[in-house]
């Protein structure tokens, strides 16, 4: 399994956060449609009463209506969470790059978290510029490229050009294993400040060409980090893709104009969804499916996935809830999962939930994952132990089937 590692090994799936991704497709009913013939539905699945599971002492009525974040603080973070629907993955600059790099996915709520993402100074360049929100999302080409891509918001479109002027000057004058950067044009964006120097990972013998680039476009600021073992101009041609690729995406996006009115929960799933508690690095939000393909080990895969099913929001907590069409393509997504974490090695075959159809748990190196539908929602559950998995998943179900 390619899983993001925010809470260690046991943030295999929640964190991507939102998921174990994947691809995948009902074969026998695909081939069923493409021939023609007609497909009846399957008959409804039984719903399992409340008293049948054990669901330890987690909640299994869902909370009162989140209504709006009430203050700017919160309502940064679901305004950030609302923007990861209009961030381009650098799987779609370039398609290899797939595999988790970094933490994957960053919710930029405040102008701090960009020390996760660089140099101190250049957070404090976004910060002194009065940076607002904005989310990052990073993959790989193992041994080959890397990429982050991130979009900032600021104020107004001259605040943005200030930062992104004062972001890359703190960027190029901070030297890199004794090396102080240098500074390289972007091609085709004069508005673009960038830097570059050379790395060589630790236990690697390659050098790779690195550069980060700052550019202002309207109101925001795009941030790319690039590795490339070919060089600078791979590097630099792949943030200028990233650029033209971002800038019309961007511009579909309605940001928060009163942070304190931003809805938390939109769609009213996430009021249906396990809460992460105090000391998980999970984060409690709701995202649209593109926004939602940030946290999947396979994007791409997922894409299709979600396009397949009907997917139309993720909600991230304890859990992790896929909302689909109906029940068969809530199978879908969950054999779609099933699959791809039986096919990794690592994964052991462990006891789900007897009296739940369709659930499938697994022992990972270092936690226990489940999955199961519950009429047209897909439910993941993450603990460290199998009991604490299997209570996850039957409080989920219970949350969903009950309300």
């Amino acid at each position: 399994m390619r899983r993001n590692q925010q809470i260690g090994v046991i943030g295999a799936c929640a964190l991507i956060l939102a998921a174990c991704g994947g691809g995948g497709t009902d074969h026998a009913t695909a081939t069923e449609k493409n021939s023609g013939t007609a497909v009846s539905s399957p008959p409804p699945r039984p719903v399992i009463s409340a008293s049948q599971l054990d669901v330890g002492t987690y909640p299994t009525k869902p909370r009162p209506p989140l209504g709006v974040s009430g203050n700017p603080g919160l309502g940064a973070v679901a305004d950030a969470e609302h923007m990861a629907d209009f961030v381009v993955g650098p799987w779609e600059v370039d398609d290899a790059l797939i595999d988790t790099y970094l933490g994957s996915f960053y919710v930029l709520g405040t102008p701090d978290v960009l020390q996760d993402l660089g140099p101190e100074s250049i957070a404090a360049a976004a910060k002194q510029h009065g940076m607002i929100n904005g989310f990052a999302s990073a993959r790989q080409d193992p041994d080959k490229t890397s990429m982050l891509n991130a979009v900032m918001r600021f104020p107004d479109p001259a605040a943005a050009a200030a930062a992104a002027t004062a972001m890359g000057a703190a960027s190029a004058a901070q030297p890199v294993m004794g090396v102080t950067p240098t500074i390289v044009p972007i091609p085709g964006h004069p508005e673009a400040v960038a830097a570059t120097y050379p790395f060589t990972p630790h236990g690697s013998t390659r050098v790779k060409a690195t550069v980060r680039s700052f550019a202002a476009h309207g109101p925001y600021v795009f941030m790319q980090f690039i590795q490339s073992v070919d060089g600078v101009d791979r590097a630099t041609a792949l943030a200028a893709k990233a650029i033209d690729t971002q800038a019309p995406v961007i511009d579909q996006f309605t940001p928060a104009a009163d942070l304190a009115a931003v809805p938390l929960d939109p769609t009213g799933l996430l009021a249906k969804t396990l809460p992460a508690v105090a000391g998980q690095n999970a984060k409690n939000g709701v995202y649209a499916p593109r926004g939602a393909e940030h946290f999947q080990s396979n994007p791409k895969a997922s894409a299709t996935l979600f396009k397949d099913t009907g997917t139309t929001a993720v909600a991230i907590g304890a859990t992790n809830v896929y909302q689909t069409r109906d029940e068969g393509s809530a199978l879908m997504v969950t054999n779609a999962f099933d699959k791809e974490v039986s096919s990794d090695g690592s994964a052991k075959p462990a006891d789900g939930v007897k009296v739940l159809p369709d659930n499938h748990c697994y022992q990972l190196p270092k936690a226990f994952y489940c999955v199961v539908p519950a009429g047209r929602y897909a439910i993941e559950a993450l603990a460290g132990t199998l009991d604490d998995a299997r209570q996850q998943l039957s409080a989920q179900y219970v949350l969903l089937t009950t309300s």
